[in-house]
């Protein structure tokens, strides 16, 4: 009775781990991998912030110009109060040989006074303001690059996690095969129908396929680890993958993509162009913002203050404290930039020089991208045709490992015919599998530089 106990809680035990295994696991297709690195990804993150801290700066640069608003307050308290010394010349009893002592300041005082100000002109301020907000712009097309370069990542380790899986569940087929035929090979030997050496080549060609399962298998955590960091999902809860190679492959639709590309592309639509443009504009403000300084600027104040004094022991706290109105003034400052050394003309022609600069880089990008497409069109069209050879050959020495394992067991070749014959199956089934990771590959950078992501 308690050994069926026993057996019974552990069988609860084991469902329930099931069933929290299969909470856990998340099924993800491409295009959902895509969008939760979006969300989660550490670059994608980063990039909102760098949005919102531009909005920051830009909300800086406005307040610059917008009324300021500041006030001071100091408090002295004499413990010795200084004192002003007269000849005894006014008094009911002058004598110049004789001096008056009178204290200078009230034993409390305390001093207040408010400034308001704003500009009225100034260059600075408003091609300041221009120049943020063109860097909001460039932040915000810097975290398009981002993103297009997430789902780069993503897209890739998706493919080398369905090729590794792949890869392994044809090895494991192969694997089973071949533990049959060495287990054939074995009773065979026992009988003594066959000799040793045929017996340990069945079993070298069995360590080897293991040997290559195994690799597969850590190439798949591996890549697999790789995916959720790309994604920003924890690395230790499960996860499943339910696009697959065939439907992926059908769904790039290869065979009429060759003859629907266009010599050339228009490459201002093209992320990098776009960032690089922006920073053209960007210096071309910073140029008019260092040429804004050599004209004057115009801002206008007002400023109140008053005093509160006592001779008591604590201000405020006797009737003898008294206040004061120091005025209210308003006035305009006018600054006008007369000679510098040189300075100023020293940063205008740095400006200029960066402007220059970004010109040359500029046609770089765009020569680059050009380039760039035509290399990724041929690269696609070159990886399809060494896909379907590879596939083609794949097929083929499928069949002749098929056939020769047939023909071993009915004795009509030597177990070196078919260890080769196996070892040709592999080495095209890893030729068929880089052909075509390779064309995806080419279809992603393809796709990159004519700005489909």
């Amino acid at each position: 009775m308690k050994g069926n106990q026993v057996w019974a809680l552990i069988m609860l035990c084991v469902i329930g781990i099931q069933h929290n295994y299969s909470q856990n696991t998340s099924t993800f297709s491409l295009q959902q991998s895509i969008d939760y690195a979006l969300q989660n990804n550490v670059n994608a993150l980063n990039a909102q912030k760098d949005i919102e801290k531009s909005r920051h700066i830009v909300n800086e640069n406005i307040g610059l110009g917008l009324p300021q608003i500041s006030g001071n307050a100091q408090y002295n308290y004499n413990i010795e109060s200084p004192v002003f010394v007269f000849p005894n010349v006014m008094g009911p009893n002058p004598n110049p040989n004789e001096f008056i002592a009178i204290n200078a300041a009230p034993l409390n005082n305390l001093s207040m006074s408010a400034v308001a100000s704003m500009l009225i002109v100034n260059g600075q301020y408003f091609f300041g303001i221009q120049a943020a907000k063109t860097y909001l712009e460039m932040t915000r097309n810097q975290k398009t690059k981002t993103s297009i370069e997430i789902k780069e990542q993503i897209i890739k380790s998706y493919y080398l996690v369905l090729i590794a899986e792949e890869s392994s569940r044809v090895l494991d087929s192969s694997l089973k095969i071949i533990n049959k035929t060495v287990y054939e090979t074995g009773e065979l030997w026992k009988e003594g129908l066959i000799e040793e050496l045929d017996y340990e080549q069945m079993q070298l060609m069995q360590l080897s396929t293991q040997n290559a399962y195994d690799q597969v298998m850590q190439s798949r955590e591996l890549a697999l680890l790789s995916l959720k960091f790309q994604m920003g999902y924890p690395l230790g809860n499960p996860i499943q993958l339910s696009d697959n190679l065939d439907g992926l492959l059908t769904s790039s639709q290869f065979e009429g993509l060759a003859f629907s590309l266009s010599d050339s592309i228009d490459v201002r639509s093209n992320i990098d162009y776009t960032l690089i443009s922006q920073k053209l504009k960007l210096n071309k403000q910073q140029y008019k913002l260092q040429m804004s300084t050599f004209f004057p600027s115009l801002s206008t104040f007002l400023q109140v203050g008053g005093n509160f004094f006592n001779n008591e022991r604590w201000l405020f706290l006797g009737d003898g404290t008294t206040s004061t109105l120091n005025g209210v003034i308003w006035g305009l400052n006018l600054q006008v930039p007369v000679f510098s050394s040189w300075s100023r003309m020293s940063k205008l022609k740095q400006a200029k020089v960066e402007i220059h600069k970004t010109q040359n880089q500029q046609r770089y990008v765009e020569q680059g991208l050009v380039l760039q497409y035509r290399n990724s069109k041929t690269q696609v069209i070159d990886n399809y045709k060494r896909y379907l050879t590879s596939k083609k050959s794949y097929e083929l020495a499928e069949k002749i490992r098929r056939v020769n394992t047939i023909k071993y067991r009915e004795g009509l070749i030597s177990s070196l015919n078919l260890s080769q014959a196996e070892q040709q199956y592999f080495e095209h089934q890893q030729k068929y599998f880089q052909a075509i990771f390779d064309l995806l590959n080419a279809k992603i950078q393809l796709d990159k530089s004519m700005n489909k992501f």
